[in-house]
């Protein structure tokens, strides 16, 4: 899996339910597991209460993703691999 899948997979998401109000979501590809975390408000910082979350779920060394609004038009999607980030911005 990479970035741009799993940009396009938010982009269907986002198309169905919207953008407002879309909470932090961390992806493990290995499992197969996605998870939202739910009451974010908007006046927090959503990629550090995201990210921290996110390592807090991860296995050791495990890869996963990690997608948030960035702007009001934006998402970021931050892979984690090798405990080495990489990130990208989409526009919804």
């Amino acid at each position: 899996m990479q970035i741009s899948n799993v940009a396009s997979m938010t982009r269907a998401v986002i198309a169905k339910q919207g953008f407002d109000g879309y909470q932090p979501t961390v992806i493990f590809p290995v499992r197969r597991d996605i998870r939202s975390l739910a009451g974010v408000p908007d006046s927090e910082d959503h990629e550090q209460i995201a990210l921290r979350w996110a390592a807090g779920l991860a296995e050791p060394a495990e890869e996963y993703f990690v997608v948030f609004g960035h702007s009001d038009t934006e998402f970021k999607v931050v892979h984690i691999r090798d405990g080495k980030p990489e990130a990208e911005v989409f526009a919804v």
